[in-house]
């Protein structure tokens, strides 16, 4: 086994990648197939000049690989069938993914990590079962949005690579981006008719989202910011538009969107301010909260589930107990004492991390909300999501009059940039399209805090630039990489969230998740890399 690292830096830094994601140069992994009807443009668009280039490599041993901009392979042209074979069984078939992490340093993974030409050479590939091949790969750039569209790679049977490849695959890439420009130019014509259409009425705020293309009228223009339109985008992207988001300036709008036929993820937008318009922070709930005498806010750690409790009742009155920092501190809680303190002063109660308790307290704590009436200043119990609690605290929520949930940050997707750019106002800083789109693509698991300590960093070196807009590359490089997560289809991202929240409540164990989910182990280590989630 081959253990140092080669002497090419572009080479050796990707074989470090290759290992930091623990895969190992003796490894065979199975392909990781996924979805692959997303690219059905780039395919479109390629399909006859692939043919074109399979006229070419007749009697010659190599073959023409294709895989759109999520590393996925959509096409394979060889017209040495022995050379097909051997591909096949090294995983290259349509829909297997081609990043470095799954199949270490090829022309295609590495291209897609250094977004440029890169030249592999047999003993160039990390993992050994590749190591007969030679290959060039270069990016197909999309001419409108400038963007990678896919990667062509031209792979030999060879221990070098015949520099006569190179200026083949640079005419193909070339031909496709060239058709790609050519139905660009068709979808945006779509796009700008559907525009025009819905904007002649001039009470009406109207937004167009295309690819590289959006289009406002005036009262739209007043409405959205930069930021806003990174919300829209991965909205359609993920064909999950619901009937209001809230903005970057704070206020909440009625949303219609509809979809521009023929264009892939484009859509005219109708925006309506909402009259009562709500912060983000903010719930429906929290009217009817302060009426009652009970009151149960459930939700992950950092959801902002304390600060909601003392909407309910007076911070600077109500008698506190905070029950993870007295476990910390190893410190006694005399929950009897503090609810007798309660109700000599006339005070509200806020248990934080109820949970927590033990089932005696929890018995108690029980009684206490049950025998509270509406005349008392309100007893408000703060616990974790209500299918992670246990019998005891399950019982105490169940038997509040009000009991609100509040959902993580990961489901807040149409909220993430506004919560983002009020943290920025502080700072007199815009959140640009690029980082708003980011932000949302990320899971969260610290919630609030995390977010919260990102920004910080990002506003931090926005500053230090001397920039007025806090941009994607101003955020924590493990924050930047938007394009895997935010654009997935909205089936793909329903899958995602549903494995995210199985995983979550098996506290990680996947076994337990597999079986929540009705799948296989192997199916759902197979889905966590496709769909890159972090566990």
């Amino acid at each position: 086994m081959t253990t140092s690292l080669p002497q090419r830096q572009v080479i050796a830094a990707s074989w470090q990648r290759a290992r930091d994601c623990g895969l190992a140069p003796d490894a065979r992994p199975d392909p990781v197939l996924a979805d692959i009807s997303s690219s059905d443009p780039l395919l479109d668009a390629a399909r006859p000049i692939l043919a074109r280039a399979a006229e070419q490599l007749h009697g010659t041993p190599a073959a023409l690989l294709l895989v759109d901009h999520r590393s996925r392979m959509v096409a394979r042209v060889s017209a040495d069938a022995s050379l097909e074979r051997t591909l096949a069984d090294a995983g290259a078939v349509t829909g297997a993914t081609f990043t470095e992490a799954a199949m270490g340093t090829t022309a295609l993974g590495t291209v897609a990590e250094v977004r440029g030409e890169v030249v592999i050479n047999a003993e160039d590939h990390y993992l050994e079962q590749f190591r007969f091949l030679s290959c060039f790969g270069q990016p197909i750039i999309h001419p409108t949005t400038r963007r990678v569209a896919g990667i062509l790679c031209m792979t030999q049977a060879a221990p070098r690579l015949n520099p006569l490849s190179v200026p083949l695959v640079r005419g193909v890439v070339e031909d496709i981006a060239d058709r790609l420009l050519s139905r660009a130019s068709s979808d945006h014509r779509r796009v700008i008719a559907a525009y025009e259409k819905a904007a002649e009425r001039r009470d009406t705020a109207v937004a167009a989202l295309g690819d590289d293309l959006q289009l406002s009228n005036s009262l739209a223009a007043q409405l959205l910011a930069p930021g806003d339109f990174g919300t829209l985008r991965l909205l359609v992207e993920q064909n999950d538009v619901p009937p209001t988001i809230t903005l970057l300036s704070g206020v909440t709008v009625a949303v219609q969107a509809v979809r521009v036929p023929s264009v892939r993820h484009a859509a005219v937008f109708r925006l309506r301010p909402q009259l009562s318009d709500l912060s983000p922070a903010s719930s429906p709930s929290r009217s009817t909260a302060a009426g009652a005498p009970t009151v149960a806010i459930c939700g992950e750690p950092g959801t902002g589930r304390t600060a909601r409790a003392f909407t309910v009742a007076d911070r600077e009155a109500a008698v506190v107990i905070d029950v993870p920092a007295a476990l910390i501190d190893d410190a006694p809680i005399d929950l009897a004492a503090a609810l007798r303190l309660a109700r000599s002063r006339g005070h509200g109660v806020v248990i934080d991390g109820a949970d927590l308790l033990d089932e005696r307290s929890l018995a108690l704590l029980q009684s206490a909300v049950s025998a509270r009436s509406g005349a008392e200043p309100p007893i408000v119990v703060v616990t974790g999501p209500p299918d992670a609690l246990g019998p005891g605290a399950a019982a105490l929520v169940a038997r509040c009059r009000h009991r609100t949930t509040l959902p993580p940050l990961r489901q807040r997707s149409t909220e993430l940039a506004a919560l983002a750019q009020e943290f920025l106002r502080a700072d007199s800083l815009e959140l640009g399209a690029d980082a708003a789109d980011a932000l949302a693509s990320q899971d969260w698991p610290g919630n609030f805090p995390e977010l919260a300590m990102v920004l910080e960093q990002a506003a931090a070196v926005a500053r230090a630039r001397g920039s007025r807009t806090l941009d994607v590359h101003d955020l924590p490089h493990d924050y930047r990489g938007s394009a895997r997560v935010s654009r997935l289809l909205g089936l793909e991202h329903a899958e995602r969230l549903a494995i995210v929240d199985a995983l979550d409540a098996a506290g990680g164990n996947k076994s337990h998740a597999a079986k929540t989910l009705g799948i296989s182990r192997t199916t759902l280590y197979a889905r966590i890399r496709a769909l890159d989630i972090g566990h």
